[in-house]
């Protein structure tokens, strides 16, 4: 298999979007926590200032397993314990704490107002892609623009996100 060559870690994350968002999915058993993931990977690979590594593939699958084990490692961290008459034992809490829902809707809240203030066209594309889950093919086709075009508008609009959120206090 030959390797393909990007400029940036970012562009090697859009090229195999599909395949990380796959291998996350089948670590985690959630699609939602796969998107996430990817997304992530998407953020920090954009963030980073590292040198491209020889095989982005890998490097990527590197960092998409490590992320999703954290968020696993996360989730049985908030698992509740309850004691009963002196035995001691696990139960999955089906609900977040109260303070990871309380930051959650925080979070949701800046978003939200972070993509309404995006340009239409960017806010558009965003949307059509995170929202409705449209490949960038598609969005192009829809909206008679370049491949190129959508990307960079969804390039604005996660920076646009982050920063907002990184803005009000959250380390992204």
């Amino acid at each position: 298999m030959t390797q393909r060559t990007f400029e940036t870690l970012a562009q090697a994350v859009e090229a195999y979007y599909e395949e990380l968002r796959r291998f996350v999915r089948r670590r985690t058993g959630s699609a939602v926590l796969a998107d996430d993931v990817v997304q992530e990977t998407w953020i920090r690979a954009k963030a980073t200032k590292a040198e491209m590594p020889n095989n982005a593939r890998a490097y990527l699958y590197r960092i998409a397993g490590n992320l999703a084990v954290d968020h696993l490692r996360r989730v049985s961290a908030q698992e509740k314990t309850v004691v009963d008459a002196g035995a001691t034992e696990q139960v999955a809490c089906p609900f977040p704490a109260p303070d990871v829902a309380l930051a959650s809707r925080q979070e949701l809240a800046i978003l939200t107002e972070a993509i309404e203030t995006l340009p239409r066209k960017c806010r558009t594309v965003f949307l059509l892609y995170r929202g409705h889950g449209l490949t960038m093919r598609e969005i192009a086709e829809r909206l008679d623009i370049s491949e190129k075009t959508v990307e960079k508008h969804i390039a604005r609009a996660m920076v646009h996100c982050r920063r907002r959120l990184r803005e009000a206090g959250r380390n992204v």
